[in-house]
């Protein structure tokens, strides 16, 4: 369910609380703390190996700076780059801390350090999903999720089928996709209260290169890579998991060379789309498209650069 912005505001206290923040040693404020627009590890050439990530993480504020994420890790056993999440309103980020690779959370402007339960420590299969507020933590792996709600402290534990690919827009569910044997794939939305929705993917959506299930919980919004050349453009169509509806197509202001890398849900039930150039100069340009489903209506809402040479970038909900 989607959240009122009356909802929202008594939230906010609770998520404060759950990364440690007191509301009474919270500094005062005009505003909301900066949003961060992306997350990236810088790639270094090594004689050997070749191109590696060397670190730690920063982080791109929409204030125009840069942060960097001293305590961050670079690479985790088993893993090229390590794991780490950043909210959908770009305000909260997980990480695994480079001392002991656990799992913490604070906020992507800097402050208090929350260290996660010791039973997250994420395996070499395991996702890391934070949820659009940054309230929840995911850690998942084909077959088993553990949800953390910050605010209290639960964990709960969901068996799914399929691999994780991240929470609703409002953070109430579980996307997970399922590719069978058969060349069939299902989707899978799954409540934490337990209740579970599944649909085979229709071929559209099968072959997308990236989902976000909606804050409704049954609507899946995917996004077709396009072609390069005289392929098209990539195209966004939305696939209801109860009545098997499939929309139709939307034709995005993007090139098959560069198809979005990820999207998400906003509050007012829009669409959220990034998409990245890495090839023309050291410094990648990110373009973000805000997709309105029920119009048909997109546009290019933001343009900007992260890097120098990133190896491995991360955007908001992702």
């Amino acid at each position: 369910m989607r959240l009122s912005s009356a909802a929202a505001a008594l939230l906010a206290p609770a998520v404060a609380g759950g990364l440690g923040l007191p509301a009474a040693a919270a500094p005062a404020r005009t505003g909301p703390p900066p949003q961060a627009r992306a997350a990236w590890v810088t790639a270094c050439e090594l004689p050997v190996e070749g191109t590696s990530p060397c670190g730690p993480w920063h982080l791109l504020l929409r204030d125009g700076r840069t942060v960097t994420v001293g305590d961050s890790a670079v690479r985790a056993k088993d893993r090229a780059t390590s794991l780490f999440a950043l909210s959908g309103d770009g305000r909260t980020i997980v990480y695994q801390r480079a001392r002991d690779h656990r799992l913490v959370v604070r906020a992507a402007a800097g402050g208090p350090v929350r260290e996660l339960p010791r039973s997250l420590r994420p395996g070499p299969d395991d996702a890391l999903h934070l949820s659009p507020a940054g309230d929840r933590v995911l850690v998942g792996r084909p077959g088993r999720v553990e949800v953390l709600t910050l605010a209290t402290g639960r964990i709960t534990g969901l068996t799914v089928k399929g691999e994780p690919a991240g929470f609703s827009g409002d953070g109430d569910e579980v996307l997970t996709t399922r590719d069978l044997s058969d060349g069939t794939e299902w989707l899978y939305s799954y409540g934490l209260d337990g209740r579970a929705l599944r649909s085979p993917a229709p071929q559209f959506v099968a072959h997308a290169v990236t989902l976000a299930l909606s804050p409704d919980g049954h609507t899946v919004a995917a996004f077709s890579s396009g072609g390069s050349g005289r392929g098209g453009p990539p195209r966004m169509r939305t696939y209801d998991l109860e009545t098997a509806r499939l929309s139709d197509g939307v034709n995005l202001p993007l090139t098959g060379d560069t198809p979005p890398d990820h999207a998400c849900w906003t509050p007012d039930g829009r669409l959220a789309a990034y998409s990245y150039d890495s090839s023309t100069t050291k410094s990648t340009v990110v373009r973000v498209l805000t997709v309105d489903p029920a119009s048909g209506q997109a546009r290019r809402s933001d343009t900007y650069k992260v890097g120098p040479d990133p190896h491995t970038i991360v955007f908001p909900g992702q």
